[in-house]
């Protein structure tokens, strides 16, 4: 059963079935408590079943659960953020109607939207060697919808008296601000994903301890997206680089770099529209797999 608590925190969490968006999941959970607030997931992904199984992981006394599953960004974007802000407006409502009894300076509630859900682009082929077609699927998921969704919630969240602190996350990368070969189109998504929050950061500047954005770059991540990278990146040097690191056990824990963007939201020191990788904020040697496994990360 949940806290009575009229301290109310929503977290939209897109790709929260599986990798990072699922530790972020359980990382917003673990930390409710001692944030002294009821944190409601929104959980957004295609795949309803391994929804439902990130949810379990993750609900407790503090945390509720809300599966919207089924959702494609690669579908009409307009449709895809129509569906999820349907659900954010539901949640509000219920929320509302639950602390009906509490004046608006005892409700507190914030909304938080972390952007996770993405694709690789085809790592093998250079520049040169992409059609059109191919451009415009793949900025329409990974770019399109990722537009489409930060204008639908920031445009609701605007409208909430209630909301004390609204946060779009991007989770970005290093290959937003610095060129690596075979990364032409998911560098150029990611680095205008990044442009376009530091955007809404400039519009709500007036605004920016209410509202602020964050492009979080968390690493290199071990996981089933870095397996594809060491598989199919064409340039060898990387191959060879990031195949060491997997074998090292030096990849990047998707557990302890959500811990760190947690702490990075709770601490609400950021500046808007910053991009702030995690080794900006933690040591290495604290984030890999190997210091996880040994219990020597703090997570």
């Amino acid at each position: 059963m949940a806290t009575t608590s009229s301290a109310h925190h929503v977290f939209i969490i897109t790709g929260a079935n599986r990798g990072l968006g699922r530790a972020i999941a359980k990382a917003v959970a673990d930390g409710s408590k001692g944030a002294g607030e009821t944190r409601h997931l929104l959980l957004v992904g295609r795949n309803k079943q391994a929804l439902e199984a990130a949810g379990a992981d993750v609900v407790n006394s503090y945390t509720r659960v809300r599966i919207v599953g089924d959702v494609d960004f690669s579908e009409p974007p307009q449709r895809a953020t129509e569906r999820v802000v349907e659900n954010l407006k539901e949640v509000m409502s219920e929320l509302i109607q639950q602390n009906r009894s509490s004046s608006a300076a005892e409700m507190r509630i914030r909304l938080t939207l972390v952007q996770n859900a993405g694709t690789l682009s085809d790592l093998a082929k250079t520049v040169d060697q992409y059609d059109g077609d191919e451009v415009s699927t793949y900025t329409a998921v990974n770019f399109v919808s990722f537009a489409a969704l930060t204008a639908g919630f920031l445009a609701f969240a605007k409208t909430c008296a209630h909301a004390d602190r609204i946060a779009i996350v991007n989770i970005s990368s290093l290959l937003a601000v610095k060129a690596f070969a075979n990364w032409g189109l998911y560098a150029a998504m990611k680095a205008a994903r990044d442009q376009l929050l530091k955007v809404v950061a400039a519009e709500n500047a007036a605004d920016s301890q209410r509202i602020k954005t964050l492009n979080y770059a968390p690493g290199p991540l071990d996981g089933d997206m870095q397996a594809e990278v060491r598989a199919r990146v064409g340039d060898a040097a990387q191959r060879n680089s990031y195949a060491m690191m997997h074998r090292e056990k030096n990849l990047v824990s998707a557990c302890a770099t959500a811990h760190v963007l947690c702490g990075l939201l709770d601490a609400w020191e950021f500046e808007s529209g910053a991009h702030i990788d995690v080794f900006d904020v933690a040591a290495p040697s604290s984030l890999s797999v190997s210091a996880v496994a040994a219990g020597s990360s703090g997570v």
